[in-house]
């Protein structure tokens, strides 16, 4: 059983869409499984989603999970924090697509509560779990893809088959097949560029996003993936 999680935007639908792909795994319909942790019941070993950190309750849940289903296996995808919130709030505006709401992650505070949840989970899931997880860079998986699969197939102990590799080109989440019809690399490093991205979204909402980038939260995980921080 394998399990992508994360916050969203860090990675997990084009890291999920390399491994359906693979013989060895089945995976679901749909590609977030959003009751994967309430469910109370022991999975099949085949079995691969990717899940989001925003709909497991608490800690306590995500550990009956895991306790439930010692076949699983958990690839915990990372971004560069500042990429990260940027992203959170380009995507999650109000658009027409999505009835003029903001997403619960598409401000200051709602990126940060979103961000120490799944922070706080990870902590302490590799202190009980630690072989059971795997980090993975979204800027690895990006750069040296084929690279970066074979690595995690090594660490899975599954066969490498080559069309992993090849994830872009079958994208089910809507938005994100319409976006991406490469390999997207222009994703890595978006903050350095802060002034003209997203058709220059930002130049007008510095303070959000220094506030942001100063936050507690987000110098956490620069440190603790070991992201570097010139602007």
């Amino acid at each position: 059983m394998l399990v992508i999680l994360s916050s969203g935007r860090s990675g997990t639908n084009i890291l999920l869409e390399c491994f359906t792909k693979n013989s060895y795994y089945i995976p679901t319909t749909y590609p977030e499984d959003k009751e994967l942790t309430k469910r109370n019941i022991e999975y099949p070993q085949k079995y691969l989603c990717k899940a989001d950190t925003h709909y497991i309750s608490n800690y306590q849940e995500f550990f009956d999970f895991m306790v439930k289903n010692q076949h699983c296996e958990i690839l915990w995808s990372v971004r560069h924090p500042y990429d990260w919130c940027l992203s959170k709030l380009y995507r999650g505006r109000p658009t027409k697509s999505r009835g003029y709401k903001i997403a619960d992650d598409a401000t200051v505070d709602g990126c940060v509560e979103d961000l120490t949840k799944m922070y706080n989970i990870y902590k302490q899931a590799i202190i009980d779990f630690p072989l059971r997880i795997l980090v993975v860079k979204m800027e690895d998986l990006l750069t040296d893809i084929e690279k970066e699969v074979k690595k995690i197939c090594n660490w899975l102990g599954i066969i490498y088959e080559k069309e992993m590799s090849t994830p872009h080109l079958r994208m089910r989440h809507k938005g994100k097949k319409e976006r991406y019809k490469t390999i997207d690399k222009s994703q890595i490093g978006l903050y350095k560029d802060i002034d003209t991205i997203y058709d220059g979204y930002f130049s007008k909402r510095k303070k959000t996003v220094d506030k942001l980038f100063n936050s507690e939260i987000v110098q956490t995980l620069i440190k603790e993936f070991k992201y570097e921080t010139n602007l």
